[in-house]
């Protein structure tokens, strides 16, 4: 058996605690947080991530230069906040604004539309076509999948195993939760079917069900009721949302729960902006930052000591492809 750990991170602008965009608009996540913090970070692990880049960064023309010069091993990817681009985009400016709607109730067409328009502007940038994508908010649905197929995506990874999103954003829930915790080959026109013949692979995000300690079984209500928790709860591979030893605890139980496959792959998300304070709603200060860090730094080693290989999503297709 194998293990594969992938580092996907969505690419924004700089944000606020609360998500908007900075005003005036900037980008320091990029040239500080992407060139001087984690590149480097990933290269002293030999790791190779994949950054999953929005339009309004490869719309900046200094983001995009710091990713053409960027040293050592990654891939470069698409992320959509469909209302930031045409059709029917809704602002010509940025700044203070905030990515809230969902890829997948958009009308088919105007959706598949965008997808080309981000996958047109990311070739115009870089001189290639993307084969890596992720829906802004994990919004994906079966429009998605058949559209990315189109434009010769090769993988996807939007799907978050476990939860389900059904807040008042969204017209109705978009619901992972039986959704595989491994990759999978989508049939065509759906997002959570398996079909060994498909196009487009699926990559979850990595998240376990671990049980609950005994003692917080039980929670008071505001109106002083009592409601017993389900005896589990989701845990990410994302720093913040997990401390070192719970992302340890997952790629542990992963391989356990895997052990017969030949190849077992761990998908690791977050946002290049939460490595600066002050840039999302997470890290606030430098010294959130430096905690932040250290305990990605410590789940990497770990990753170096168990010999958990990084890899670049695309490079996934051909090992899934063929186990």
């Amino acid at each position: 058996m194998k293990c594969y750990l992938a580092i996907t991170i969505d690419v924004e602008p700089d944000c606020t605690a609360s998500w908007h965009y900075s005003n005036p608009l900037t980008f320091n996540g990029v040239t500080e947080g992407v060139r001087r913090i984690l590149q480097p970070l990933f290269e002293k692990h030999r790791m190779r991530p994949t950054y999953l880049i929005n339009n309004v960064v490869l719309e900046d023309a200094q983001s995009v230069d710091c990713f053409s010069s960027l040293n050592g091993s990654f891939e470069l990817g698409t992320h959509l906040h469909p209302e930031f681009i045409a059709p029917e985009k809704m602002y010509d400016d940025y700044a203070g604004k905030k990515g809230s709607a969902n890829c997948c109730f958009y009308p088919p067409q105007i959706e598949t539309e965008k997808i080309k328009a981000i996958t047109t502007l990311f070739n115009t940038r870089f001189g290639y076509l993307p084969t890596a994508f992720r829906a802004g908010r994990f919004s994906a649905g079966a429009n998605t999948m058949n559209s990315l197929t189109a434009l010769g995506y090769k993988v996807d990874t939007s799907v978050t195993p476990h939860i389900c999103w059904n807040d008042k954003s969204r017209e109705k829930p978009v619901d992972y939760t039986n959704a595989s915790e491994q990759p999978y080959f989508m049939k065509q026109g759906t997002v959570l079917e398996n079909d060994p013949s498909g196009q487009l692979l699926q990559v979850p995000v990595s998240i376990a069900l671990k049980k609950r300690n005994p003692v917080k079984e039980w929670i008071s209500s505001a109106a002083g009721l009592r409601h017993p928790y389900r005896n589990t709860r989701p845990l990410w591979l994302r720093p913040f949302y997990s401390t070192a030893q719970e992302m340890i605890y997952i790629a542990e139980a992963f391989q356990e729960k895997y052990n017969r496959q030949d190849a077992v792959v761990l998908n690791m998300m977050f946002h290049n902006v939460e490595v600066l304070p002050g840039l999302s709603p997470y890290t606030q200060t430098n010294e959130d930052c430096k905690a932040y860090l250290r305990e990605l730094d410590i789940f990497l080693s770990y990753c170096n000591a168990n010999n958990i290989t990084g890899i670049g999503l695309s490079e996934l297709y051909e090992i899934c492809r063929n186990s």
